[in-house]
């Protein structure tokens, strides 16, 4: 190849199979643009595959292009996204008039009856001009919060569910371009979607602290029976510390995803209050103080309730330590004693042995002299000193005793090697 076919070339690289994720992460998660008569629904579900599966067919979403993370198209009067997250699907309607919007109920109504879905998040935002007087249904009733966000939007809400179900957002736009009024409020939706799967996490903090007070009550009775001397009563306090562990142990398990999602949805939620720049409007409590009066709390029950949790865990892991401790040196004392009595036992048994030793060389010897007698009466004749016959067997005794003491000895000493 010449040099100008080689700078001429492309090149060829070999890229890393996560390069598309990564570049495609910032466009992840666009916004629709939203004018000043337009009314937004916005829904997170949480459902099953099957359920999952079935929306999609609800939406007419091509089974090709289902693995996306998002995706939109127009569908009669209004345009729709879908979003695919951790845990949950989010669905958003955009309708340019009531007209429209009335058009998808029939869609609402198929995506409300499929089985195995759960909807967490159902918000409403409906806009109008900044400056234009506010017709009926474009303010809240009841308790209002609100305040203007970044760029002069004024938001309003009561924050409580109408009879559909939906929380409304009343926003007034300034003058603006859709796509930026559009990025606006997808903030103001992301943060109420957030806020309400970040509040997931409470309830279930408030059950799992009613059971973690059991179980530190009944900590507390064990640990204090631990004073018992009697081994049969450490057994059963260990068999309680033990079966208390592992139940401890599983409902920290099966808290631990909902309590760190909870903390990571709720560091979102103040990334989108903090982004939406929000200040006073008239007399009304601000949206972001109205959030965070009770968010705050909320995330102080969790994280307290999962710091419990760890130190249930941790102090019964100790206390089993210190019992598992204590048992062991009671069996040690125990073993110590039975050790010391098959000692005493033995010595015991070596002293009978010694005496039986004695007196089975004796009874060796009474026969050994016996049978030698009749060769030394034999014998008698042949001496060369004539001696009586019971002065020879006498002399006799004494050797024989010293034979039979060691050849019994040397047996024995072969029996202690071995």
């Amino acid at each position: 190849m010449t040099s100008a076919e080689t700078e001429g070339a492309r090149p060829s690289w070999s890229f890393h199979p996560d390069r598309d994720t990564i570049v495609a992460e910032p466009h992840a998660r666009p916004s629709i643009p939203v004018g000043p008569r337009d009314t937004l629904l916005h829904l997170g579900l949480v459902c099953t595959d099957a359920a999952h599966a079935r929306l999609f067919d609800i939406l007419g979403i091509d089974p090709t292009v289902r693995n996306t993370r998002h995706w939109m198209k127009q569908s009669g009067g209004f345009r729709l996204k879908l979003e695919q997250h951790t845990e949950f699907m989010s669905i958003t309607l955009l309708a340019p008039d009531a007209g429209a919007m009335d058009a998808a109920s029939g869609l609402l109504a198929k995506i409300a009856g499929t089985e195995g879905l759960d909807a967490i998040v159902l918000t409403r935002v409906r806009m109008s001009r900044l400056g234009e007087a506010a017709g009926p249904g474009d303010l809240p009733t009841g308790r209002v919060v609100g305040g203007i966000m970044r760029g002069g939007m004024e938001v309003r809400t009561s924050f409580v569910p109408d009879e559909d179900g939906f929380i409304t957002y009343f926003v007034r736009m300034p003058e603006g371009t859709p796509e930026e009024t559009g990025r606006r409020v997808q903030r103001l939706v992301e943060m109420e979607t957030y806020r309400l799967f970040c509040l997931l996490g409470l309830p279930l903090a408030r059950r799992t602290g009613e059971s973690l007070a059991s179980d530190e009550a009944r900590l507390i009775e064990i640990v204090s029976s631990m004073g018992s001397d009697s081994l049969d009563d450490d057994g059963t306090l260990f068999e309680g510390l033990s079966s208390l562990l592992q139940t401890s142990n599983a409902l920290r398990a099966s808290t631990r995803f909902r309590f760190s999602a909870s903390l990571a949805y709720f560091t979102l939620v103040q990334q989108r209050l903090t982004s939406l720049e929000e200040t006073e409007l008239e007399d009304f409590q601000t949206i972001s103080g109205f959030v965070r009066s009770r968010l705050d709390p909320s995330m102080a029950t969790i994280e307290s309730t999962a710091a419990r949790q760890k130190v249930l865990i941790d102090d019964l892991s100790q206390a089993l330590s210190l019992l598992r401790t204590r048992i062991d040196l009671a069996l040690n004392r125990d073993n110590q004693s039975v050790l010391k009595s098959l000692d005493d036992r033995n010595r015991k048994q070596v002293m009978i042995a010694q005496t039986v030793e004695g007196l089975s060389a004796v009874a060796i010897t009474y026969y050994a002299v016996g049978l030698l007698s009749y060769i030394l009466k034999a014998a008698a004749p042949l001496a060369p000193v004539a001696l009586p016959h019971s002065t020879l067997v006498a002399i006799s005794v004494p050797f024989v005793l010293a034979g039979v003491w060691i050849a019994l000895h040397r047996l024995r000493g072969r029996w202690q090697e071995k």
